[in-house]
């Protein structure tokens, strides 16, 4: 519980568990990047033609049961993921302000990218732009988020600027 509210331990096995914590989000990254360019295409015409189909390319739409399983899944897997890396955001040595702008960035891309294949699917397909958006948003967070973290890791002195976001049932020491 300590973690939760003192930020992460200094100790070498904890900086070794968020270092390879963060090779999984780097990889994560990476491979979000190739898995959109195959499956859904980085222009507009080739994300309205993944969720409405194409028959001509054989393409079925996407089912309303297969986007709520989709929808489901990643509700949970992007929320964990959400709060996982903001918190850790929080011991960082950026400003107050940019880790408010990069919290508020990353729920906005990922927001975005979960409801914008319904809305091309079921209202229209301009929404494809709203899905490309939200996807590069949740991209260029999530590197900036990567490399905030990355460098309070590198830099250990300088990761929490002294400072705890929250000491609630933290140890107050003899007194």
């Amino acid at each position: 519980m300590r973690v939760l509210t003192q930020g992460p331990s200094r100790r070498p096995l904890g900086r070794t568990i968020l270092a390879l914590c963060h090779v999984y989000f780097l990889l994560h990254w990476l491979t979000g990047i190739f898995m959109f360019r195959e499956k859904l295409g980085f222009s507009p015409a080739a994300v309205t033609r993944y969720y409405l189909g194409d028959p001509e390319r054989f393409m079925n739409p996407r089912s309303f049961q297969g986007l709520l399983e989709i929808t489901h899944f990643h509700l949970f897997a992007m929320g964990l993921f959400f709060m996982v890396f903001t918190h850790l955001l929080l011991f960082t040595p950026l400003r107050p302000a940019l880790q408010t702008l990069l919290t508020w960035l990353l729920f906005a891309g990922l927001s975005a990218d979960l409801a914008a294949g319904w809305l091309v699917r079921y209202l229209h397909p301009a929404f494809s732009y709203l899905k490309l958006a939200g996807f590069w948003t949740l991209q260029g967070a999530s590197l900036a988020l990567l490399l905030a973290l990355l460098a309070a890791l590198t830099n250990p002195g300088t990761g929490d600027r002294g400072q705890t976001p929250c000491r609630a049932g933290a140890d107050s020491g003899p007194g």
